[in-house]
């Protein structure tokens, strides 16, 4: 009996997974921050992990057809292809492996998994819209339990494009560290989309966007928190990085203030002392306030500025 299960502690979430083995037996554990296998979920392309499911299935109505077994041998390698897209995706391979190695597949699993892109871009967007109507804090406060229950009435939303919770298998035990929690035995993805939307509504926690990448993060620290520290391709963190880039980006449109604003000054004087016109001036004015404009968006170096203001 294969096993996966999900839970929480402090500031974290834990997966731990065994294709053999029991409840409580040992296997494999992956670690992610709070809320990261939901909001890594949601920015999925689904056309980085559909074809795999669409090739699964292909190969699995093969079998029933053919009735070769070379053909669920290549539908495991597809969804162990998957796995690596996602965690959510793990306990999809688990399923599948175990009624492959029981000998129990049926023909109706083809259509379950044909089904699977379908429903599961539905979650993407429904959870989505959740994050915006009741967990940004930027958009709708930070009531998280006010906004659930305008949202809903009891488990139902409101909005049929909003997610909408179901019963799931949650037990009680044993964790991390000889703690105890909540724990969650997913028999869908369904279920892990579910788990982590209530865990943010029971504890209050909202979401904001980055201010540096763009991205969702929960709020478990700071409320005034503006950059995450979300696992990134590069492996830098925008809460590390971001502010350093603000300071040097503040002191460079600094400094081509300073340089347009000290040469404004001189032109200034030369016109009350008649060295130029005020049309001159004007004219002056105009083209230097365009060229600071690129300056500032970067179009123009600053040097390149400096060049053109001392000889304007």
């Amino acid at each position: 009996m294969w096993t996966f299960k999900m839970f929480f502690q402090d500031d974290g979430e834990f997966f731990e997974y065994n294709p053999f083995g029991m409840q409580g037996a040992a296997g494999t554990e992956k670690a992610l921050p709070f809320l990261e296998s939901l909001l890594s979920f949601l920015e999925l392309d689904p056309e980085d992990w559909e074809p795999l499911i669409q090739q699964a299935v292909s190969d699995l109505a093969q079998f029933f057809s053919a009735g070769d077994p070379t053909h669920t041998d290549h539908m495991m390698q597809t969804l162990g292809e998957l796995t690596a897209r996602h965690i959510y995706f793990q306990l999809l391979y688990l399923r599948y492996f175990e009624h492959r190695a029981t000998k129990n597949l049926e023909p109706r699993m083809v259509e379950e998994l044909r089904l699977l892109p379908e429903q599961l871009i539905a979650y993407q967007k429904q959870a989505q819209l959740f994050l915006e109507r009741i967990l940004d804090i930027d958009q709708v406060g930070r009531e998280v339990r006010q906004n659930t229950q305008t949202s809903y009435s009891f488990d139902q939303p409101r909005d049929d494009s909003l997610f909408r919770f179901k019963p799931t298998p949650i037990s009680f035990g044993a964790i991390r560290n000889d703690s105890c929690g909540e724990i969650l035995y997913p028999n869908t993805i369904r279920d892990l989309i579910d788990f982590s939307l209530r865990e943010c509504v029971r504890w209050e926690i909202p979401v904001r966007r980055c201010r540096n990448c763009g991205r969702y993060f929960p709020i478990t620290g700071r409320i005034t928190a503006e950059y995450c520290s979300r696992p990134s391709a590069s492996g830098k963190l925008c809460r590390s990085t971001a502010p350093v880039r603000k300071w040097t980006e503040s002191r460079r449109s600094d400094q081509v203030f300073q340089e347009y604003r000290r040469e404004y000054k001189r032109r200034f004087a030369w016109m009350k002392a008649g060295k130029i016109t005020e049309e001159q001036f004007a004219a002056w004015h105009k083209a230097a306030k365009a060229r600071k404009k690129d300056c500032d968006r970067e179009v123009l170096s600053l040097d390149e500025f400096k060049a053109w203001l001392k000889d304007s």
